[in-house]
């Protein structure tokens, strides 16, 4: 009795590529094709890191041994995250795995997952420019909206050439994964009946055994399990992490994630490192009595479009000529920055003083629980509250925590469409800003006073379309197409306040303005955190004689604004928030807390503190060092270090306590 076949393994690796019969040796097989899924995630992270190796900035060659080691432990966890129910029916110990029926079936198991994981990476590579993360389990929340439909099909006509390379690397899965690299059936490389058993046994646990020890990072070590997407800071600089990260691990990783319930210090002791209920103001410098208040959240307008604000921009025309010029008459602050990552995260942060941190705040189930937000707050003081976006009432959850936040009234494309029809409907979001920002004019007229209106912009956003006739009207910046649509919603802006300069109401109102988020940019610094989280913030009151027309660099950032807005009305009580009034606060000692490149940031005046949740990462000058190449630990000293990581430890403590009870208010 032969144990073995007479033929060698050598001798069916030869009959696979000069005779393409097939193999006998079933691990052979399905290594084979483990190693192709390696080969096509490593072109899906080339095809990644060169459409937005801008972003990425120049990477030392010292530098790349760490990555592709990084990159190798990601890509492995994905695979192996995926293909556990390949690698169970491939190797599954029995004899009936040979017939050809279950080698169909098996196939099914390494065909699908693995053309969904390459789905993943593939669109990471298109989406990552928005979001400057990789895609998570959140960003699924965008299938809720009403027009996924419309959206997704602009994606796929605008990044059509990255269908085909999906198409074609399914294609190499079925070609060589299935048909080319298959088992021949009926045969086996060991014949003995009691061999086949105990070395196919063996090679079913070791194999799982493996599978296990790559999606633990290959490290057997309990400290370090799981591995989670943070996990990329120990192999890369953190500006880096990205670049090895891998889907579908990062999906996998985040899909029903508990929120970690950061505790650092006894509850009276982190009370008194930071505390989020503030005491109103011991004297006012700045009260403007009972004004109308209108915040404009421009979407993706961040400082780095603005050529008032970015010290990058050059000689290029201008995309916002008339916020520039509107910057001239109002406090504007140039060292401001979101509270957040992207659009969904900005209500919170300005409305509730809020941020959002790792999670988007909306998307945890915690976003529902008690607040004491500034609509309601001037609601009891008598404002009536409104808000007017022109995407439909279920985008973004904005409606939905603007009614927990106290807002009365919400106008919509429904309101709008109803009274004007369907025909100003930009086929992806909602209306055209340039229809749109006329309605909530005569919406405002109709309000009483005082009021607080909120007015959230839609137009400057992927697909970066202009409506028809206006195509030529802006300059087409191609490394950052984004700020033709800017351009255009700037004009719209403009027409929309020569609109309401006459109206009776509008000397008696405060103009707050900012952007939702930052949006990349045509240069190194501002795709660089933290210049990229940047955002302008400006306060402008037009028949207001106190309020200071000055450019101003004092720190600030959305979370500061509602404290501000309510130092402004000399709110009498205390209030919860995440933020200081930048006015009559304390001016020293300021920070402000982002999460960024994987990492939560502390930045103060001069310096960013990188911090994982348990130590610090790195701390640098990021106004002369933006690219991060000079780590200052060693020439702060450690008491600095100390004191500033013990207030970050403290206002994440609160911060997640917070989350925790689900109560957001004094």
């Amino acid at each position: 009795m032969y144990y073995f076949t007479k033929n060698s393994t050598f001798t069916h690796i030869k009959n696979l590529f000069m005779k393409r019969q097939g193999l006998s040796n079933n691990y052979i097989v399905f290594i084979l094709r483990i190693i192709l899924l390696y080969l096509l995630y490593i072109i899906c992270r080339f095809i990644f890191y060169f459409y937005n190796k801008e972003l990425f900035g120049p990477i030392p060659l010292s530098e790349w041994s760490t990555i592709f080691r990084g990159a190798f432990v990601f890509d492995s966890a994905s695979i192996f995250y995926i293909n556990l129910p390949f690698i169970l029916f491939s190797l599954i110990p029995f004899y009936f795995r040979e017939k050809k029926l279950w080698q169909i079936f098996t196939c099914f198991f390494y065909l699908l997952p693995n053309a969904l994981g390459l789905l993943l990476n593939i669109a990471d590579t298109f989406y990552y420019p928005f979001k400057l993360a990789r895609i998570a389990s959140d960003d699924f929340h965008y299938f809720g909206e009403e027009n996924i439909g419309n959206l997704m099909g602009s994606f796929l006509q605008d990044y059509w050439w990255g269908v085909l390379v999906w198409l074609f690397m399914v294609f190499i899965l079925y070609r060589v994964g299935c048909r080319f690299i298959r088992l021949l059936p009926g045969e086996r490389f060991i014949l003995s009946r009691p061999l086949f058993y105990i070395f196919q046994w063996f090679l079913f646990l070791f194999t799982g055994g493996f599978a296990i020890f790559a999606i633990r990072g290959f490290t057997l070590s309990k400290a370090s399990f799981p591995l989670t997407v943070s996990d990329a800071t120990l192999f890369v600089k953190p500006a880096y992490s990205s670049l090895i990260l891998s889907n579908p691990f990062c999906l996998i990783r985040t899909i029903h994630k508990q929120v970690p319930i950061l505790s650092y210090f006894p509850e009276q002791e982190a009370a008194a490192i930071y505390s989020p209920i503030h005491a109103p103001a011991d004297s006012i410098k700045i009260n403007l009595g009972r004004p109308n208040i209108m915040l404009l959240v421009l979407e993706s307008f961040g400082s780095a479009h603005f050529k008032s604000l970015s010290d990058q921009w050059g000689d290029k025309p201008s995309c916002t000529p008339f916020l520039d010029s509107l910057f001239n008459h109002g406090l504007l602050f140039t060292h401001a920055y979101q509270s957040g990552k992207r659009s969904i995260d900005a209500l919170p942060a300005i409305w509730a003083s809020i941020p959002s941190f790792r999670e988007d705040f909306m998307a945890l189930p915690q976003s529902v629980g008690s607040y004491h937000a500034l609509p309601s707050i001037l609601k009891e003081g008598g404002y009536h509250t409104a808000f007017f976006h022109g995407a439909t009432r279920s985008s973004m959850s904005f409606v939905a925590f603007g009614q927990m936040a106290g807002v009365e009234h919400f106008v919509s494309r429904e309101d709008y469409e109803s009274e004007n029809g369907s025909n100003d409907f930009d086929g992806k979001w909602g209306i055209w800003d340039h229809k749109f920002f006329p309605f909530v004019a005569q919406e405002l007229s109709e309000l009483p006073e005082p009021f607080f209106a909120t007015l959230f912009t839609l137009s400057s956003h992927h697909p970066f379309a202009l409506p028809s006739g206006m195509e030529n009207d802006f300059y087409d910046n191609p490394k950052a197409e984004i700020e033709k649509t800017i351009a255009y919603s700037d004009r719209c802006l403009r027409d929309f306040f020569k609109q309401i300069e006459t109206e009776p109401w509008y000397h008696n109102t405060l103009f707050i303005i900012t952007a939702d988020h930052g949006s990349g940019a045509d240069n190194s610094k501002y795709v660089s955190s933290p210049y990229s989280h940047a955002v302008p913030i400006f306060y402008y009151m037009p028949g207001d004689t106190i309020l200071p027309v000055k450019k101003d660099s004092t720190l600030t950032a959305h979370v500061d604004i509602m404290p501000t807005v309510l130092g402004f009305l000399a709110y009498p009580h205390s209030f919860f928030s995440f933020g200081e009034d930048v006015i009559n606060g304390s001016q020293e000692n300021r920070f402000v807390v982002d999460y960024m490149d994987g990492l939560y940031g502390m930045i103060t005046d001069s310096l960013l503190y990188q911090f994982d949740g348990e130590q610090l990462i790195g701390i640098f000058d990021y106004r002369s060092d933006y690219e991060k190449r000079n780590d200052l630990r060693m020439q702060i000293s450690k008491e600095e270090q100390a004191e500033r990581v013990n207030q970050l430890k403290g206002y994440l403590q609160q911060y997640y306590q917070a989350i925790k009870n689900h109560t957001y208010k004094e």
